[in-house]
């Protein structure tokens, strides 16, 4: 088993996940924590799958690297889906995402069409990690709720 996955997350549950049957959404605000140069942003995901129903929407974002972000979908604490922006290892030479495979001992991946492009710089303009939250949401199956409130990352001083 991946080091990412779980015994709850089969290939009948990560479809189930995957699809509008889930009903997946977000719950409230994203709350960002900072310590030393990381911020990571936390967005509840609530489902109608009675075993998968509670999940993590999980941004990453380094400070040397701010235009290196990492996005996770996470459900009982095993990875979903993930997204590595500008982020190369091998065989991607930058962005891709990871999909589990619940029946093997390793993940998917491919580099995706539907991500904003981020430049390689020491700053992120506004509204970007929004867009690629946005993005990586859709493609997961997860809608934005009525109480979803951004707010922008930002370094503690």
């Amino acid at each position: 088993m991946s080091r990412q996955s779980s015994p709850l997350l089969t290939q009948q549950s990560v479809g189930l996940l995957l699809s509008k049957t889930s009903k997946a959404t977000t719950v409230g605000a994203i709350a960002w924590k900072s310590q030393r140069s990381v911020t990571v942003g936390l967005l509840q995901v609530r489902t109608v799958l009675p075993e998968l129903e509670q999940g993590i929407i999980r941004i990453h974002i380094r400070w040397p690297a701010p235009s290196q972000p990492r996005y996770q979908y996470l459900i009982g604490g095993a990875s979903v889906r993930r997204l590595c922006v500008n982020d190369p290892h091998p065989p991607y030479d930058g962005t891709h995402k990871h999909m589990i495979n619940p029946l093997g001992s390793e993940e998917d991946a491919y580099q995706p069409t539907d991500i904003p492009a981020v430049p390689l710089a020491p700053r992120v303009a506004p509204g970007t990690y929004r867009a690629i939250l946005e993005a990586f949401a859709g493609e997961c199956e997860v809608s934005l709720g009525e109480d979803f409130v951004w707010t922008e990352p930002g370094r503690r001083a």
